[in-house]
């Protein structure tokens, strides 16, 4: 799965990237959580547009925007079929941006160790979102999303079994156009290895736990005593 990730692009490098002007509100992160405002990149009634939602996806018949129901991931394998996604897998797919997500690895004894993943080059992960629009019960408009996940690459899934599907550059305008055969381009993203672009992983201190701490020290590698630095995998 993917529970938190990061984003520390500035304005001018969104626009660099994406080519798309960073939305109002919007703020580099690195420990970004469920049921808060993330940044995703869909078409459109002019190309491209960068806007926040919230991560924590309501199905098509979701009116409460606490909906316990609601999801921050969504199944690669099962995305098309599955009444909660489906609709969106057709229509509403998106790029959720980040620097790397977090993943945490349970321990024989303890706490699980939490681990920071990101490209080896350190280019921004483009990590392929659903998003919908819901009419809430009071009659305002909530638009939400979720991170899409497949398989763990075999290296990565001594952490965790899962990881996000990172869509690789010359597959974007595929995933975000609205005319693209959609069960085609999911056999062809579960096909792509998950080491394109390659990954590095090391873990990072336990403060990434705290919802409440946000820096770019949470992203630092540290070693098995959680306070030195650490060889990257």
């Amino acid at each position: 799965m993917c529970g938190r990730f990061a984003l520390s692009l500035v304005a001018a490098e969104l626009s660099d990237v994406f080519g798309v002007a960073a939305p109002e509100g919007y703020r580099p992160r690195w420990n970004i959580t469920p049921d808060s405002p993330i940044l995703i990149v869909r078409h459109g009634a002019e190309g491209r547009v960068a806007v926040l939602v919230r991560w924590g996806f309501l199905g098509p018949w979701m009116t409460d925007a606490a909906d316990p129901g609601r999801q921050i991931n969504a199944r690669l394998e099962t995305v098309a079929t599955k009444p909660m996604f489906k609709a969106a897998f057709l229509r509403g797919r998106c790029i959720v941006p980040a620097d790397g997500f977090y993943e945490w690895q349970k321990q024989p004894r303890g706490p699980s160790r939490p681990f920071f993943v990101r490209a080896a080059q350190g280019s921004t992960l483009l990590l392929a979102g659903l998003w919908r629009r819901n009419r809430l019960a009071d009659g305002s408009l909530l638009e939400t999303a979720a991170i899409v996940t497949r398989p763990a690459d075999p290296a990565l899934a001594a952490i965790h079994p899962r990881m996000p599907v990172i869509v690789p550059p010359e597959l974007v305008d595929s995933w975000l156009a609205a005319d693209t055969d959609p069960a085609a381009l999911a056999s062809e993203l579960l096909a792509w290895p998950t080491t394109s672009p390659s990954l590095v992983f090391y873990a990072v201190s336990r403060l990434v736990n705290d919802p409440r701490r946000d820096g770019s020290d949470l992203i630092a590698p540290v070693d098995a005593t959680g306070s030195g630095p650490a060889l990257l995998l």
